[in-house]
């Protein structure tokens, strides 16, 4: 079930109801099969649960054994490890990736005068596959390094792979920080299920008002991109970036805010990635728990920092190659994961010259302005990346959109109004719009906002409550489109 529909909030009503009849060290049980029912209510997924129960059971039984103190054999534990990386990969690989490989070998065999018919399994991938591999496989690494010890309780364990609030759309969470607070849930505070409630209301907000209003525009000009004239190109292209933020950390938030309400602590996913100065901090900023599980997971056992300039330039590079792939199995995520890893080098090993040039950038004297410069950078940078990735989610060609850009420009105010409002992004939408991301901005400049929220006093938290509210059953449509990062 969708976070943004109806069904889902009398559900989560009744989970979070019902979670704190129970004795603490009954909650992981009620929550399994609470999380589990979330799971398979859509029949994709309840044919394919067997996927999700085999990538918990084998990544289990993995940890078990690499935790051993009795397996000290490093072939044997090589040989664990190698197992759930097959299962996990394989999962994935057969599920998501097989289409695009067979495709591309090929291809490959015609170019050398070859001819292969490419293979196509037609199978349809359940929802939150990359969310529960990844999840699962970061717990086996850390076992394997004795940076995690192995969980014997495998309810716990089980709640951690499938727990309902993040299996869909992420934060992709870590054993150390999730699986000891199965063992001892927050008691219930009024306070903490405040915060909560309003997290989820933010989260709301951010989605249903903010992000799909954007979202009717957007999608109309990709969908069509040969179809529309520069300005309408260049807008669609700069609000597109606006919208997938505005979506996906719409979403952590209802899944933080949910978790939050039913006792448990998840990762915060976002800290105000437009608001970094550079493209590296950025990165930082956007995606934690994905950014982070490729670090971790990928460009440091790939050498990291710890090798010369080409090496680190090329586990940059792969690193976020394999991030492009993660979000889809097509050239567009490819192409954009590997133009952030090419600026990311570029910008890298640029540093000490353009240090040295904004020293005397006349422009860059005043603090303010310097910063704001800079973020206007960063945001073009990543709009410019985030072409092939919206091409791809919307059907249309980023070639199309890249070659439209300049045509167009003499159009009159009124037809480019005309035109603006014809494909969804009228003065309502606008100023809504506008308002929203200033509200978004000037709040979450504060700090997380459940806490931030709890601070306040009474005569400003009930407007701002009314506010989203009123902003949600005026401007929101309950079911009106799926998170953008559910279909990863």
């Amino acid at each position: 079930m969708d976070f943004n529909s109806l069904i889902f909030l009398g559900f989560f009503a009744g989970v979070a109801a019902l979670t704190y009849c129970f004795p603490r060290q009954a909650k992981p049980y009620f929550l399994l099969l609470a999380s589990y029912a979330f799971y398979m209510y859509k029949p994709q997924n309840a044919r394919l649960v067997v996927l999700l129960v085999s990538a918990t059971v084998v990544t289990y039984c993995c940890g078990i054994a690499l935790g051993s103190e009795k397996l000290r054999n490093k072939w044997a534990r090589r040989a664990f490890l190698w197992l759930a990386l097959l299962c996990c990969g394989g999962i994935l690989f057969f599920y998501k990736y097989f289409g695009f490989f067979s495709q591309l070998w090929a291809d490959l065999a015609g170019v050398f005068g070859g001819h292969i018919t490419a293979g196509a399994l037609d199978l349809a991938a359940p929802l939150g596959l990359t969310y529960f591999t990844f999840q699962s496989l970061g717990y086996v690494f850390d076992v394997y390094r004795g940076r995690q010890k192995a969980v014997l309780n495998p309810v716990h364990y089980a709640l951690f792979v499938s727990f309902f609030p993040c299996i869909f759309t992420g934060p992709i969470e870590r054993a150390g920080h999730l699986i000891p607070q199965f063992s001892n849930p927050a008691p219930f505070s009024y306070s903490r299920m405040a915060g909560g409630a309003f997290r989820m209301l933010w989260g709301y907000f951010k989605k249903m008002v903010l992000a799909d209003g954007l979202g009717v525009f957007v999608s109309a000009v990709f969908a069509a991109p040969e179809k529309a004239a520069g300005p309408y190109l260049l807008a669609a292209s700069l609000l597109f970036s606006c919208q997938l933020y505005l979506d996906f950390s719409g979403c952590c938030d209802i899944a933080i805010g949910g978790a939050r309400i039913l006792g448990f602590d998840l990762t915060e996913n976002f800290q105000r990635p437009f608001a970094a100065t550079n493209y590296s901090d950025l990165w930082r900023r956007w995606h934690i728990s994905l950014s982070s599980w490729f670090r971790d997971y990928v460009y440091i056992p790939m050498g990291g920092n710890r090798c010369a300039w080409w090496r680190q330039a090329l586990n940059l590079i792969v690193t976020f190659l394999a991030s492009g792939l993660w979000h889809g199995a097509s050239w567009g995520y490819v192409i954009w994961g590997a133009l952030n890893g090419l600026i990311l080098v570029i910008g890298k090993n640029t540093a000490g010259p353009r240090a040295a040039l904004a020293r005397h950038n006349p422009l860059y004297r005043w603090g303010p302005l310097k910063r704001l410069i800079q973020r206007v950078c960063v945001y073009g940078l990543f709009t410019f990346c985030i072409v092939f990735f919206a091409a791809d989610l919307y059907g249309g060609s980023a070639g199309a959109v890249f070659g439209g850009l300049f045509s167009g420009w003499d159009l009159s105010w009124q037809a480019l109004l005309a035109g603006f409002a014809g494909r969804g992004l009228d003065l309502t939408v606008f100023m809504v719009s506008a308002a929203g991301i200033l509200l978004v901005e000037a709040i979450e400049r504060c700090g997380p906002v459940a806490e931030w929220i709890r601070r306040r006093w009474f005569f400003v938290r009930w407007p701002l409550y009314y506010l989203l509210a009123a902003a949600l059953l005026f401007f929101g449509a309950f079911g009106k489109s799926a998170f953008i990062y559910q279909n990863y």
